[in-house]
Order: structure tokens, then C-alpha cells, then sequence
């Protein structure tokens, strides 16, 4: 044992102290070399980090087409696997099909073809449907293929985007309609209510024919003979011709002519400074303003329903450098710009988007860097709609949503919109004949997946005491098949006697508890509220509370911490509880607890 421990010690004293360097790189140079080579042809892997970790889509993959485009290794070679038809051979010699088969083939790919393009036919595709369809669940609406909502982000997410960030959402399928006419604002009385001549501002209204209310549009006067009114598809599609709307009158669709975004979240004039650059900037009126939103940049400080053009550029994005808006801290500008202040007073840019000319110019020559832009804010929700010529609008999409947008779709909009106590068309309209129709499908739909339970699990709506399920029984309600809704405040003080036949839009909130669904019922309990605040009722057969209208919308609010929804009630039903003469009182169609509720009027 000693020998041996003398021998150790003895090597270690004799062992060289200093390490070759060149030995250790000889030693090691084949995988060196490899290891070198495989950085030169998988650059997808290095690639793929360029992306930020919540954007990415895919795993990381050798092969670079499975890269977005704009990522992708410039030097990506050619995929070199093809597709090879297989000839179909017959179970019998001397078999036609035996012969036949590369025709036989072809055939079945022709009927393909015409498959698809009957499939495409019944829904029209938006520019950037590609995108949404790899992050978004899809459904056929109102003649288009649209985004419902993202598959990993739900309402909460768009709920916080709206509130720290910017939420961007593609809003190319509503309508516009150019009008013109010699004395243009009388002959639109009865057509557009309210009806009131603001040049160069959008404001909201609401279309009516023949005494019904159609849908609330977006009116853009132009000039005192022209106007641009923006129309939802569901309302196209309610009519035959929209030309019967405006007799004696010019009417010119401007359909699918533009790609519209829109923008809504405190950071939006952030995100739009950050994703466009402005081109002219010769014109000194127009660079002023565009630097004070540059320096301000933030989301009040434009006036609702300004209108603003401008020729824009959408400046080019390296592989590997990603800065979103979302990365760095709101910054408070430095000077608040005050009422009088604000942008939107007499500001007007107008922009070369409206001129059919320049518009098919840019249509046909998608890469031209220069493009006209027309931006404005919406009266009702405060968001920022951007408007650029069809075909353009996929560089703009990629700008916007690389910068920090985060994508929305229909039902996170209509969630967005119901927390707020603002009215979504047509789910909120059911007076309108979209309105109607949306319902009829909804309550199919709903019905039909509640026939599909055993009888046993299915909900005995006669022992709760519902009559009307799946669809509200609106008949029941105003006495007649014909809804009549009052969207005009000065109409709620001047129709005193027949209030009991108009319906009033309100948004409800749940005093304590409670989580409301569309289609509860809402009911009259005549009384002092605080006099049962501690005990909401509960139904049994008893109960003799009325019927007086319905929730068409309803969800967690995350704004109140509560159970809220927007619903049509009685007009007279109303004022009484106005007046402190009763409570509502709000019941889902599948439980029996009662839940009281805060009314408030909106419009």
C-alpha cells in the first residue's frame, strides 16, 4: 500500500503543469469542423430565437420552410421532394382502369379543383386571412371567413391588452357606400337618425327603411353633397339592393376596396407612430402635427371622430432585431395637451385614398413603399381605424402586429364590448332584421345541442318555469311581433302614455353575486329592494314576478369585479325603477335563484 501511494505521488510531481492548447484543437478538429457546418446549413434554429418566445408558432425545426418568410435564411435552399402521381392499377389484367389510371387521376383532380372554388365562393377570404387561420378558430359570417377568437389568448388577455397595451383587430369586411346628391341632407331625413351635417368628422347614426331600423353605421361627410357611410355586411345582406335605401341619389359601393384595422388599447398612437413613418414631409401643417403625436403619443389626446390623411410609409423590419411597444414602460408625455388643445378641431388631412385612380395604381403595384392612409376615432368606442388600398394591407398587418399589437377577434370584441356597456351589432339589435336572424340561428344551435343530451341530463325548463329557452319570446314582452326600440334620449321624455310598448337598451349589474348568460330573463319585483338585500329569492311556483325583458348579452365583467350583460326591457319598467318604485330582478334560464341588479341607460 505504501509502494503504490509513493508511486501516485512520484507521477504527480512529474507530470507536466501546462496544458497545449494546439494539442487539445488537433485532438478535437473533426468535431470542430462538424460542428461548424452545422451551424452554416441549420440556420433555422438561429433564426427561429430572432422571434420572441410568445410569438412563436412552431417548434424549432431544421427544415427553413417551415419559417415565417420574413425570418426565413436568405441562402434556404429548395425543398427538392415532389409530388409523384401513382398510376392506378386495376385488380384484373386487361382492366380499363388498368389503362386509365394517370386520367382517371386527373379527373379526381379537376373535381377537387371545382370542390375549392365552390368552398371559396360561399365565404370571402380577407387579405390577411393566412395569418388568422394559423392562430385563430375561423367561421363563415355574413358572406366572409372570420377570426372569432386566438387559440391561446382569451377575453382576459384582450381585457389586459385594452388596458396596457393596444389590441388590433381586422375590420376590412365592413362596407363602405359613397352618396351624393343635390340637397343631400334633406333627402336623407327619416333615413339617418340623428342626421345632423358634420363636414370632415365621423359621427354615429343609425339607418332606418321604411320607418325599421336597419343597424347603426358611421357617417362621413365629405362635403354638403357627399357623404360615406359605413355599413355592417349583415346589413347588406338584410337588403336586396341597397340602392332602394337612397332614392333619387347616387350610390356608388365602395366593397373590398380597402383593408381596415383597428386599434383600441391607451398605447394605440404609440403603436402607430412605431409602425408607420410619414413620407411628405415637405408639407409643414402635415409634419406638425404627426411630430406632436410623436411627442405626445398618447391615446386622449385626439378628439373623437377626427379624420386624418396622410401619404405613409411603412418602414422595412430587419430578421433579428424585435422592439415592441409592449417591452418598455408607459411613458407619461411630457406636456398633456388640454380640451382646447386637442387634435381634431379643424385639422383635415385629406388623403389620396378616396381617388380610385391612385388606389388601383398602388392595388396593382403591391410594393410601392409610398401609400395613402386615411386614419379616424371612432365616436362611440374611442378606437383608432387605420385604412390603406386592398392589397396592401398584409405589410401593414405584419408592421402593426411585430410592433406589440395583440390580435382580437369577434367574440373577444364582443366580450370587450359588453364589459364596457356598449352595444355589439346585431347581437344587441334584435329589432333589426339581422338582429332577428342572428337569434333564430343562435337559438337552433342552442336548442338542438340540448336535444343531443339523454333525457335524463337534459334541463326541465317546465319545472323552472320557462317558457321561452333557447330564443327570448319578444311577442310575450311587447304584446306584438313588432319591436319597437327607443334609441333616441329626447323620445324617452316625449312618449309619456305608450311607454309600455317601447323597449330601452340598459346594461345590468349584479348587486352581490351572480354570473348572468345571454337570453336570461329579466323580471320586475315590486317593492324596496334594500328591504331583501341580505336574501336574494329564490324561484318556486309561487312567484308572481312579470316577465319584462331579456339579456342579449352577459359575462363576467372584469372591469366591475361582477356579473353584468346588456338587455332590452320595458320603457315603463324602467321609469319605474328610475323613480325608485321597484327592483329588477335577473334569473339565468337554467337555475332558480333570483339575482337583483343595477340598471343604467344607454344609447
Amino acid at each position: 500500500m505504501s509502494q503504490l501511494l509513493h508511486t501516485l505521488i512520484h507521477q504527480q510531481f512529474t507530470m507536466a503543469q501546462a496544458v497545449n492548447v494546439m494539442d487539445i484543437v488537433d485532438s478535437r478538429s473533426q468535431e470542430i469542423t462538424a460542428a461548424m457546418e452545422a451551424l452554416k446549413t441549420n440556420m433555422s434554429v438561429s433564426y427561429k430565437l430572432s422571434i420572441p418566445f410568445y410569438m412563436r408558432r412552431r417548434a424549432a425545426s431544421h427544415n427553413p420552410k417551415r419559417l415565417p418568410a420574413r425570418v426565413r435564411p436568405p441562402d434556404a435552399a429548395p425543398s427538392k421532394v415532389k409530388f409523384k402521381w401513382k398510376k392506378r392499377a386495376g385488380k384484373i389484367q386487361g382492366d380499363e382502369t388498368a389503362s386509365k389510371g394517370k386520367e382517371v387521376h386527373k379527373e379526381d383532380s379537376a373535381d377537387k379543383k371545382i370542390e375549392v372554388k365552390e368552398d371559396v365562393m360561399k365565404a370571402k377570404r380577407l387579405e390577411t386571412h393566412l395569418w388568422h387561420a394559423k392562430r385563430c378558430h375561423m367561421k363563415d359570417m355574413w358572406g366572409y371567413r372570420l377570426a372569432l377568437c386566438t387559440t391561446q389568448k382569451g377575453a382576459r388577455a384582450a381585457h389586459r391588452a385594452t388596458n396596457t397595451a393596444t389590441t388590433l383587430q381586422d375590420t376590412s369586411y365592413y362596407h363602405w357606400v359613397c352618396i351624393s346628391g343635390n340637397t343631400l341632407h334633406r333627402k336623407l331625413d327619416g333615413v339617418l337618425l340623428p342626421n345632423h351635417v358634420t363636414l370632415h368628422r365621423v359621427t354615429c347614426s343609425h339607418l332606418y327603411h321604411v320607418g325599421k331600423c336597419l343597424g347603426p353605421v358611421r357617417v362621413y361627410w365629405t362635403s354638403e353633397d357627399t357623404v360615406l357611410l359605413r355599413l355592417h355586411p349583415a346589413i347588406i345582406s338584410s337588403c336586396s339592393n341597397i340602392g332602394d335605401l337612397f332614392p333619387g341619389l347616387s350610390v356608388k359601393s365602395l366593397c373590398d376596396a380597402f383593408s381596415q384595422f383597428t386599434l383600441h388599447g391607451v398605447r394605440s398612437i404609440e403603436l402607430l407612430v412605431k409602425s408607420l413613418t410619414l413620407s411628405d414631409t415637405t408639407n409643414s401643417v402635415v409634419k406638425d402635427v404627426w411630430d406632436q403625436l410623436s411627442d405626445n403619443a398618447f391615446y386622449y389626446d385626439i378628439m373623437s371622430g377626427t379624420v386624418l390623411g396622410c401619404e405613409v410609409v411603412i418602414p422595412p423590419r430587419e430578421h433579428k432585431v424585435f422592439v415592441s411597444v409592449l417591452d418598455t414602460e408607459i411613458t407619461q408625455p411630457t406636456h398633456r395637451l388640454c380640451p382646447d388643445e386637442k387634435l381634431g378641431g379643424d385639422i383635415l388631412f385629406r388623403s389620396a385614398l378616396t381617388n380610385t385612380s391612385v388606389t388601383s395604381t398602388i392595388t396593382s403595384n403591391k410594393d410601392r413603399e409610398t401609400l395613402p392612409c386615411c386614419m379616424y376615432k371612432d365616436p362611440v368606442t374611442s378606437a383608432l381605424t387605420l385604412m390603406v388600398p386592398r392589397g396592401t394591407g398584409t405589410r401593414l398587418w405584419i408592421s402593426l402586429v411585430y410592433s406589440g399589437g395583440r390580435v382580437v377577434g369577434l367574440q373577444d370584441e364582443h366580450s370587450l364590448n359588453t364589459d364596457r356597456g356598449r352595444l355589439t351589432f346585431p347581437v344587441d339589435y334584435p329589432d333589426t332584421a339581422a338582429g332577428r336572424r342572428y337569434w333564430e340561428e343562435d337559438g337552433r344551435e342552442r336548442e338542438e345541442k340540448e336535444m343531443r343530451r339523454p333525457p335524463q341530463k337534459r334541463v326541465k325548463y317546465a319545472e323552472l318555469g320557462i317558457t321561452s329557452p333557447f330564443v327570448p319570446d319578444w311577442a310575450g314582452v311587447c304584446g306584438s311581433d313588432d319591436i319597437s326600440v327607443i334609441r333616441d334620449p329626447a323620445l324617452l321624455r316625449t312618449l309619456p302614455t305608450d311607454l309600455d310598448k317601447h323597449l330601452v337598451t340598459v346594461s345590468l349589474s349584479s348587486v352581490k353575486r351572480g354570473n348572468f348568460r345571454p337570453g336570461s330573463h329579466v323580471y320586475y319585483f315590486e317593492g324596496s329592494r334594500d328591504e331583501t338585500m341580505s336574501n336574494d329569492p329564490v324561484y318556486s311556483s309561487e312567484d308572481q314576478y312579470p316577465v319584462v325583458g331579456y339579456l342579449t348579452s352577459g359575462n363576467y365583467c372584469l372591469n366591475s369585479g361582477k356579473g353584468g350583460g346588456i338587455a332590452l326591457i320595458l320603457a315603463g319598467v324602467f321609469k319605474k325603477v328610475r323613480q325608485e318604485c321597484g327592483a329588477l330582478l335577473v334569473r339565468n334560464t337554467t337555475s332558480k335563484q333570483y339575482r337583483f341588479v343595477d340598471v343604467n341607460l344607454i344609447f
